[in-house]
């Protein structure tokens, strides 16, 4: 009888573990699909808001290149209607493409080579500051297209100019939330899933107060979101931006 009970609780313990592992494996597979649906809702999102914000956007960059050239160019020039009209429809078209999902490095050196072209057909010493505006605008536009990530270069970005770059702005809210090789960790797992505060726990090994501390440095700066209250937590667009180019740097250094 002992024999059967032993075998009975084996089988029990058995059954238990198959089980468990069977729940562990659902509970995975159903935190994945929340992350591609939050990831798909966020889309969508984003494709709502860029399809009503673009037209207006595209109206204002060619009232703006419009108005600017207009002011700008040189007043006492006689071939002033023939450019103004030139550069008016440049730009016209190359607003229209921030109206599109993506812009390709190819159009844009495209451009580029048009301006370059109708610069070739300057006849005046007073052509240089009509250009100069012109380029001006141009850069202008790409850098709109650059910030709404719908154009990247990586010939270009390895020239980016950094005097732009506020140090304490950038220690605070992006070296120092992964300065840190937990909050790094963490960040690098939730790139893939959402985690629970538990599976973070037992990810880094920190317990309570002390991983409760690293996950406000993360949800502070905006790299990670917490669903709800007591939910689980997702990695941010700008926390897998900061990834990316930890990624960059990292492969940057590989090389030397």
């Amino acid at each position: 009888m002992e024999t059967a009970n032993e075998n009975s609780e084996i089988y029990c313990r058995e059954e238990l573990h198959s089980i468990k592992e069977e729940v562990t494996s659902l509970r995975n597979d159903f935190s994945r699909f929340l992350q591609r649906a939050n990831q798909q809702h966020i889309e969508g999102i984003i494709g709502e808001m860029r399809k009503s914000f673009m037209k207006p956007m595209v109206d204002y960059l060619c009232e703006d290149a419009s108005e600017r050239m207009h002011t700008r160019m040189t007043a006492e020039c006689g071939m002033r209607e023939f450019c103004e009209k030139a550069f008016r429809e440049l730009f016209q078209e190359t607003a229209e493409l921030v109206g599109r999902g993506k812009v390709e490095a190819e159009t844009i050196k495209l451009y580029r080579n048009r301006l370059e072209e109708l610069k070739k057909e300057a006849k005046s010493p007073n052509c240089s500051k009509c250009f100069s505006e012109a380029t001006n605008l141009f850069e202008k536009q790409v850098k709109l297209m650059r910030s709404l990530q719908i154009y990247e270069d990586r010939e270009e970005d390895k020239k980016i100019d950094i005097s732009g770059i506020e140090p304490e702005k950038l220690v605070t809210e992006v070296c120092e939330p992964v300065a840190n090789r937990q909050r790094l960790l963490m960040l690098k797992a939730l790139s893939g899933e959402s985690k629970t505060f538990s599976e973070l726990s037992k990810l880094t090994g920190l317990r309570g107060g002390n991983l409760l501390f690293h996950l406000q440095k993360l949800l502070e700066t905006g790299m990670v979101l917490q669903r709800n209250e007591r939910g689980d937590y997702i990695i941010t667009r700008k926390g897998y931006s900061t990834l990316q180019g930890l990624s960059r740097i990292y492969s940057e250094i590989e090389k030397e």
